[in-house]
């Protein structure tokens, strides 16, 4: 009798563990995936504009590295870690168009950003069928349909901003009467239309007249023109060349007996290299676009916007052992990039058409102050982001902060 007890009680126990065995169980929800988000760069590795390419990418990488040490970027129910992929487009259109096709086709990239290169309408020529987010710049270059490029928007907007850098520079020197634009005859081609809407602008509000002189591609000499500049009046002269064409000029117009300040249109790449090829006197005064967050006095910058763009400074710093003289990623590349995770964040996914309706005539809270999306007279689509128009100025061996004239809507004609 007790064995037979005994064979129940085993009998039961054994059952008992083959049904909880086999019973289905309670597992705990895994933890939502890490997704990636991929953005394409195209920017010139290679000729004469590599230099702002090759300084911006290190710090577009520095940002997207803070970024996912945070956590990545919170897009509806899903978080993301950023993921780069650039690629030289040599400042030309047909390597521009081939850059974004195999960004797009062969890298899977949603958006391509801090592109400033020339022959935009190439890469909208591919962006758009696709449906990918294409921000870029105004400016010589540049062929916007609105009715088009349905998937582009001007995270910088480089035409409207080389009129307000020279405004900044006026109101620093309020004496100013003449100003002598300079840049390469291709220039004048792409845009002599919209240069005599600005300077009849110019004239109208701040009762100071313009001078034009446009020289070949390669010159080197730019005495001539400096005199031609000189007999017209001259005083504050603008100039849309390469580096060396502006340090050129600003070397030549010392030699020349004349200090006039000299205001160029793209980003100081180091003044210590400026002064290498203007010489020190030379380069006193040359005026540059200076997009430095915590320095800006008439535009503010959310805290979270100038935390991080500080901690990308000391992050560039620690990680290449080297002061990041270069600014410009918070006026390009990393503007960019801020520009469309706040769109995405803003309407939680990543279909393109919902980050356009965000984006179109959407506000922002950017790495350069708080902006609404403009445009819409000049350009057909309020799809153009404001700036600060924040300028520096060589004294001594340094850039420092010489003055603003914020630019809030991309309409040059309701701008005060």
């Amino acid at each position: 009798m007790k064995k037979s007890f005994l064979m129940v009680g085993v009998i039961s126990l054994l059952l008992i563990v083959l049904f909880t065995a086999c019973a289905p169980t309670q597992t705990a929800k895994p933890a939502s995936e890490v997704k990636t988000l991929k953005l394409g760069c195209l920017m010139p590795f290679t000729g004469g504009a590599s230099q702002w390419g090759l300084l911006m990418r290190p710090e577009m990488e520095v940002y997207a590295e803070l970024i996912n040490e945070d956590g990545g970027i919170k897009v509806g129910n899903d978080t993301y870690k950023v993921e780069l992929h650039f690629i030289d487009d040599g400042y030309m259109p047909a390597p521009g168009a081939a850059g974004a096709r195999e960004l797009i086709y062969d890298e899977g990239v949603v958006a391509i950003v801090g592109y400033f290169s020339s022959g935009s309408a190439a890469v909208a020529g591919v962006t758009n069928p696709e449906k990918v987010i294409f921000i870029g710049r105004t400016g010589a270059g540049v062929n916007y349909d609105a009715e088009r490029d349905k998937y582009m928007i001007f995270g910088t907007p480089s035409s409207e901003v080389c009129t307000y850098q020279v405004v900044a520079a006026m109101k620093a020197y309020p004496d100013i009467k003449v100003i002598g634009w300079t840049a390469p005859e291709a220039a004048r081609k792409a845009a002599e239309s919209a240069f005599d809407m600005m300077d009849k602008a110019i004239e109208q509000r701040y009762g100071v007249k313009s001078y034009r002189a446009y020289y070949p591609e390669g010159t080197t000499n730019f005495t001539p023109y400096i005199m031609k500049m000189a007999e017209n009046g001259v005083q504050l002269v603008s100039s849309g060349g390469s580096q060396l064409e502006v340090a050129l000029t600003a070397k030549q117009r010392w030699a020349a007996g004349y200090k006039w300040p000299i205001v160029e249109t793209g980003t100081m790449v180091d003044p210590a290299m400026f002064i290498g090829i203007s010489g020190y006197d030379g380069a006193q005064g040359v005026v540059s676009d200076r997009t430095v967050p915590w320095e800006l006095k008439e535009v503010t910058v959310a805290p979270g916007y100038l935390d991080m763009a500080k901690r990308i400074k000391v992050r560039f710093e620690e990680k290449f052992g080297k002061p990041m003289v270069y600014q410009g990623c918070y006026g390009w590349g990393a503007h960019h990039m801020a520009l469309y995770f706040e769109a995405i964040k803003r309407v939680g996914t990543l279909d393109p058409d919902k980050v356009m309706e965000a984006f179109r005539g959407g506000t922002f809270e950017t790495f350069l102050g708080k902006y609404t999306l403009g445009g819409t007279k000049l350009y057909g689509a309020p799809v153009i982001c404001g700036h600060p128009g924040s300028v520096g100025i060589i004294k001594g061996k340094e850039e420092v902060y010489l003055g603003e004239h914020a630019l809030l809507d991309a309409d040059l004609v309701d701008q005060p």
